[in-house]
């Protein structure tokens, strides 16, 4: 899978995060929203994201994920995450969608074949991450993530990304 360290995962398509670091920057900065709340613009889309800056944190994803069975969290996913998605990024095309996580990266398992992500929920029952946000074919664009660490060289995955879904 490739990578992308520079910032346009910032600006532009949609992500997951895990890393805290990368997700404090969101939340110092304002761009916070409940899940609830972004669901809500399904029927009243605001004509400007209210957020500032050109990124939207969207928290509760994970908790949905967590609560639902997996079936119902791939389909949740499906009809009610990924036409969001379509609907943000036609009417905010220089706007970044961030779906923050609070699990540890090891809950991330990239399969090899697929080149899909799954998440390990707690109960240790997968949902198929990737596949529900993005559909099957987004995949061969979705990207890794990183950031430079804190040592010369180091690079720590934040997570996955993906321009533009249809």
């Amino acid at each position: 899978m490739d990578t992308i360290s520079s910032t346009i995962w910032q600006r532009k398509g949609s992500c997951i995060v895990f890393d805290r670091e990368s997700l404090g920057t969101f939340i110092a900065g304002g761009a916070l929203v409940s899940l609830r709340e972004a669901l809500g613009w399904m029927k009243r889309l605001p004509s400007m994201p209210p957020v500032p800056g050109h990124s939207i944190l969207i928290s509760g994803l994970e908790t949905m994920i967590e609560t639902l069975s997996p079936a119902d969290a791939e389909e949740f996913l499906i009809h009610r995450i990924r036409p969001l998605l379509i609907t943000l990024q036609s009417s905010w095309p220089a706007f970044g969608v961030v779906f923050g996580f609070s699990s540890h990266e090891k809950a991330f398992e990239e399969t090899s074949l697929e080149e899909s992500v799954l998440f390990r929920r707690r109960d240790q029952k997968t949902v198929r991450l990737s596949d529900g946000l993005w559909d099957g074919t987004a995949t061969v664009n979705m990207k890794q993530v990183i950031r430079l660490g804190d040592k010369p060289g180091e690079e720590m995955l934040v997570g996955y990304h993906v321009a533009r879904i249809s």
